[in-house]
C-alpha cells in the first residue's frame, strides 16, 4: 500500500509544523486530520513443565489510524522477542506488521484493501468458517483466537443493499500458511511437527518439514463471497471461499535410496502440502430475552487428506458444524456451544471419522471490574480427551494489566486439541498501555 504510506507519512509531516505557513493574505487551511497513536508494552513469562521449556515473550506493539479526505488509515505492528530455553537457549527477535490497510466508506459501499484480517463466523473461540486468515497455534492457545489470526493482502467490498441486507467481496491475492509459533518455530514446545513417529527403517533427511506452498499466480488466487441479513430478529449470513489449506496435511516422501549399515533405512522426508478447498457456510445469531444464540456450518465439498490406507494425497470432504448459547446471570457471563466435526473419502475409507467437541466458559468480575475470573473448557467425550484454563485477570490502573494463567490438555486423542497432549502450561503477563 504504498499510496496509503505516503498519506500517513504526508500527515505526520503536517501535524509536526513543518510545513510552511499561510500568509495573511491565503485563505485558511483545513484542520489537519486528527491522527491516533497508542499501543502497549507487554511482557510475558510462561513455563510447559512436561516439556521443560520455560519462555519469556516481550512485545511492543504500535497502533495508528487517521482519516484523509474521506479515507480511513490504519497501521498497526509489533516488534516480538524471544528468550527462552527449550533444551537449549534460543532467542529471536521480528518485526511484524498486522494491519496495514485503506477504507474507502459511503453511504452504500465501503471498500478496504491492504493487509489485515478478515473474520467470517459466529461462534466463540472455534470458528467453522473462519478460514481467510491463518493462525498461530502458540497465540491461538496463550492468547486467543483474535490475537492468533495472521494478516493476509487483501481487497474486501461491502455493499449495502439496505437496513438489512449487505453483500461482501473478499480477495486474497497471495497464500500465507499457519504457523506453530512464530517465535522460532522448530524447537518451539507448540510444535506439533516435533512429535512427528516415521515407520522404522526409515531415515529422515531433514529434521524439518519442506513447505509445498501453492506458487504466487493468477490461478492461485483465493477468495469468496458473503451474504449477511437480518430476518425478524435473526441476524443470517451465507457464504462460499476458495483458498488453500493454512495447516495442511503431511506426508513422508522417500528421496533416497537406502542406506546400507546397521540397521539399512530408506531415506525420507515430510513434506507438508497446501491444496485447495471450497466451502460454503452459513450461520446464524439471534437474542431472546436474557439469552443470545447462534449457530454455525462449514461444509468443504472439495477438500484434500493424507491417505490412511495408501500414500499421498486422497479426495475427501468434511463438514464443521456447531451452536451455542451465552447468557448473563447477575456478574456472571456464561457460554456453552457444541460442535460436530466430520470428515470422509470415497478413495480411502481411513479418513472417515467423527468428533464432537463440547466447548464452555464462565467468567465473572470482581471489585468493579478491576479483577476477572474465566475457565474455559473444551471436551471430546468420544476421545475422552479435554483442555482446561483458568485465567486471572487484574487492572490495578486504566492502562495496566495483569494476567495469570494455567491450562492443562487432558486424555489423548488426535483431534485438533488431543493432539497438544503433554503441553500444560502456566504463564504471567503485564501490559502496559500507552
Amino acid at each position: 500500500m504504498p499510496a496509503g504510506f505516503a498519506a500517513l507519512v504526508a500527515a505526520a509531516w503536517l501535524l509536526s509544523g513543518q510545513a510552511s505557513q499561510p500568509s495573511s493574505l491565503q485563505a485558511p487551511s483545513p484542520p489537519s486530520p486528527a491522527v491516533v497513536f497508542d499501543g502497549y508494552i507487554g511482557l510475558l513469562a510462561d513455563a510447559l513443565p512436561r516439556k521443560d521449556a520455560a519462555e519469556f515473550r516481550p512485545s511492543v506493539l504500535f497502533d495508528l489510524s487517521t482519516e484523509i479526505s474521506g479515507v480511513k488509515l490504519q497501521a498497526e505492528a509489533a516488534i516480538e522477542g524471544l528468550v527462552a530455553r527449550r533444551g537449549e537457549t534460543v532467542t529471536h527477535v521480528a518485526a511484524r506488521a498486522r494491519d496495514i490497510w485503506a477504507e474507502f466508506a459511503s453511504e452504500r459501499v465501503e471498500v478496504r484493501a491492504g493487509y489485515g484480517r478478515v473474520i467470517w463466523g459466529r461462534l466463540d473461540e472455534i470458528q467453522p468458517s473462519d478460514v481467510i486468515n491463518p493462525i498461530d497455534a502458540a497465540r491461538f492457545l496463550l492468547d486467543g483466537r483474535s490475537e492468533a489470526r495472521l494478516p493476509v493482502g487483501f481487497v474486501r467490498t461491502r455493499v449495502f443493499a439496505g437496513e438489512s441486507l449487505t453483500l461482501e467481496g473478499v480477495f486474497v491475492p497471495f497464500f500465507r500458511r499457519g504457523w506453530f509459533d512464530q517465535r522460532d518455530e522448530p524447537t518451539s514446545p507448540f510444535n506439533l511437527i516435533n512429535d512427528a513417529v516415521v515407520p522404522a527403517g526409515i531415515t529422515l533427511a531433514d529434521a524439518g518439514v519442506r513447505q509445498e506452498k501453492p506458487a504466487a499466480t493468477w490461478s492461485n488466487v483465493s477468495g469468496g463471497g458473503r451474504v449477511s441479513a437480518t430476518i425478524g430478529r435473526v441476524d443470517v449470513a451465507g457464504g462460499v471461499y476458495r483458498g488453500f489449506e493454512a495447516f495442511g496435511p503431511i506426508t513422508l516422501e522417500l528421496t533416497g535410496p537406502p542406506i546400507f549399515g546397521p540397521p539399512p533405512s530408506v531415506v525420507g522426508e515430510l513434506v507438508e502440502w497446501h491444496p485447495r478447498f471450497t466451502m460454503v457456510s452459513g450461520d446464524f445469531e439471534t437474542v431472546r430475552g436474557d439469552w443470545a444464540m447462534r449457530g454455525e456450518v462449514a461444509m468443504f465439498p472439495e477438500r484434500r487428506f493424507a491417505g490412511g490406507n495408501r500414500g499421498g494425497l486422497v479426495n475427501g470432504r468434511s463438514i464443521d458444524a456447531g451452536a451455542g448459547v451465552d447468557r448473563r446471570a447477575g456478574d456472571y457471563r456464561v457460554f456453552a456451544s457444541a460442535i460436530l466435526h466430520r470428515e470422509w473419502s470415497a478413495e480411502d475409507s481411513a479418513i472417515d471419522r467423527t468428533d464432537v467437541s463440547l466447548v464452555g466458559s464462565v467468567e465473572r468480575p470482581f471489585r468493579r471490574d478491576t479483577w476477572l475470573a474465566r475457565v474455559f473448557g473444551v471436551m471430546n467425550p468420544v476421545d475422552r480427551s479435554g483442555f482446561l484454563r483458568g485465567l486471572l485477570l487484574w487492572k490495578p490502573r486504566d492502562n495496566v494489566t495483569w494476567e495469570f494463567s494455567a491450562a492443562a490438555f487432558l486424555g489423548t486423542g488426535d483431534d485438533s486439541i488431543g493432539r497438544f497432549k503433554g503441553r500444560d502450561f502456566v504463564f504471567a503477563r503485564l501490559k502496559y498501555h500507552f
